[in-house]
């Protein structure tokens, strides 16, 4: 079903949010109210939706409602105003479509594409498991992919962006790598920075990397290490308290 006259409705029952759409960013809303009130833009946050019958089919909801495919912000600012809601039903518009048209309005985030794939009507395992990982250790979408997929290169942002990632470590490693950041806490409050843990994965995967020794040496030297802006300060720090006075010197920069 496909209509080019933009209709309007109070009835803000009738809508639906997608699951795998990006969820709401609270924050951007409050500034779309204010925008608003402030110039009366209400026919100007028009809302793009599929069918009732295209939307249970697609994306499993309800059926009975419009799944708001583009303009989920806009349809909660106008909601949450009062105003009324200005749609136009389209069923060329698909699920995957949905990051693309969002980015015409605010480009997409990694973590978008991330929840975008794990949750249903996709339900991808493996971004499932990313996802997991990811927000059970608290680390950034960016870091998460070089832990798990080896690298953060455009080739790799691109396939998860594709849905299509590969995983390169074991989950015995991923979580060996878990446990060894979180020891860092007993000593500083920046160990899920994702400088410092960029820094640490390349620290960690050195063949002749001896955890026990770095936190023997973090108890007298934690104060050698301090925030930095990029991986490669963080790096020279570990290697500096990795070495001290140690005979078998280690080089964690090439």
């Amino acid at each position: 079903m496909n209509t080019t006259t933009i209709r309007t409705t109070k009835d803000y029952d009738d809508f639906e949010m997608i699951e795998s759409n990006r969820p709401i960013n609270w924050k951007k809303v409050e500034r779309m109210r204010g925008e608003i009130r402030n110039k009366n833009l209400s026919s100007a946050y028009v809302v793009i939706v599929n069918s009732k019958t295209a939307g249970k089919k697609r994306y499993n909801t309800s059926g009975t409602k419009y799944p708001v495919v583009d303009g989920q912000h806009r349809f909660m600012s106008l909601k949450l105003e009062g105003k009324k809601i200005y749609y136009l039903v389209n069923d060329n518009v698909t699920l995957d479509d949905i990051p693309r048209a969002a980015s015409m309005q605010n480009a997409w985030k990694l973590n978008d594409y991330i929840h975008h794939y794990a949750v249903p009507p996709i339900n991808n395992m493996k971004y499932q498991l990313f996802q997991s990982y990811m927000e059970t250790n608290k680390f950034p979408a960016s870091t998460t992919a070089v832990i798990l997929l080896g690298q953060r290169s455009q080739l790799v942002i691109a396939k998860i962006k594709a849905g299509n990632m590969t995983f390169k470590r074991s989950w015995n490693r991923a979580y060996k790598f878990a446990e060894c950041v979180k020891d860092f806490s007993k000593y500083v409050k920046f160990n899920k920075n994702a400088r410092f843990l960029e820094a640490y994965v390349r620290v960690f995967d050195h063949p002749k990397y001896d955890h026990k020794r770095m936190m023997t040496k973090f108890e007298y030297l934690s104060d050698k290490i301090y925030r930095c802006s990029d991986a490669q300060s963080f790096l020279a720090q570990f290697e500096y308290i990795y070495n001290y006075n140690a005979r078998d010197k280690v080089k964690f920069i090439d």
